[in-house]
């Protein structure tokens, strides 16, 4: 069934469940939008998973959301979007794999070595991380 057929049906039981229940107070949602089309401001950005334990040479996957003011998910534009990797000791070199690190909703991280890593994500000039411990 295609979405606008979905949604009229939907809206036309909750009109009648209005007029038959005599509820004037009523307001129904909009089944099956995922993102805030009105207010596509961002507010800020979430990095999911936000903390995680893991061990040497583990993958894991995270992946970023966008949020307006009234906290409802907004749609990214994935061209603008940066990973970046940091790790405990910024002498140590890169110990740690990221892909892919631009263009993306989602990014693998592997860490190379113990210790405590961030994972950060940039978009329209927003910065978001989550916490890693390599064991």
């Amino acid at each position: 069934m295609k979405k606008a057929n979905l949604l009229a049906i939907i809206t036309t039981v909750a009109v009648i469940s209005i007029i038959i229940s005599g509820c004037d107070s009523f307001i129904p949602v909009n089944p099956g939008k995922e993102y805030d089309e009105e207010n596509t401001v961002l507010q800020y950005l979430k990095v999911i998973p936000g903390n995680v334990e893991m061990t040497v040479n583990q993958s894991q996957k995270f992946t970023v959301k966008a949020y307006n003011s009234d906290h409802r998910l907004i749609a990214i534009d994935i061209s603008q979007v940066q990973w970046v990797a940091v790790y405990q000791c910024l002498s140590c070199g890169k110990v740690w794999t990221l892909s892919p690190t631009r263009g993306s909703l989602q990014t693998t991280f592997t860490p190379l070595k113990t210790g405590n890593y961030k994972i950060w994500v940039n978009y329209q000039e927003k910065w978001a991380k989550a916490e890693i411990k390599v064991k």
